[in-house]
This record gives structure tokens, C-alpha cells and sequence, in this order.
């Protein structure tokens, strides 16, 4: 074998093993979620929809024109 045919080994091995490493960690995720117990948010509403925490959406109250703005 000569040294390109042995890095393209090793470049494979190492790819397929990081997706094997991936995926494992991902369904250990998915276990680890299931398995906690569920409370109830104290930010969601009686439907169960998020409202924002820390930021407050912007409603203008009057639209002005801008003077300096080419018309």
C-alpha cells in the first residue's frame, strides 16, 4: 500500500467513526430527555406557549416622515 491509499484509510475510518460517535450521543440525548421528569414553566402561558423573557417586541405609536430622507 502506499501513503495516499493509507490517509484515504484513516480520513474514512475517522469520518465514519465521528457519525458513529454523533449519532450515538444524539439517541443518549434523546434518552436522557425522556427520562426527566416534566414540570410546568412558570414563563408559558395557560397554553403552554413561551412568552419572551428578556426581550419586549417594539410597537411604533406614531409613524413619522423623515425630513432628511430624499423625496
Amino acid at each position: 500500500m502506499d501513503l495516499i491509499s493509507v490517509l484515504a484509510t484513516v480520513i474514512l475510518i475517522v469520518t465514519i467513526g465521528t457519525l458513529v460517535v454523533g449519532v450515538a450521543a444524539y439517541a443518549a440525548f434523546k434518552l436522557r430527555d425522556s427520562r426527566r421528569p416534566k414540570r410546568k414553566d412558570p414563563h408559558a402561558d395557560a397554553a403552554g406557549v413561551h412568552k419572551p423573557i428578556f426581550l419586549q417586541p417594539y410597537s411604533p405609536t406614531q409613524v413619522t416622515k423623515n425630513p432628511t430622507a430624499g423625496s
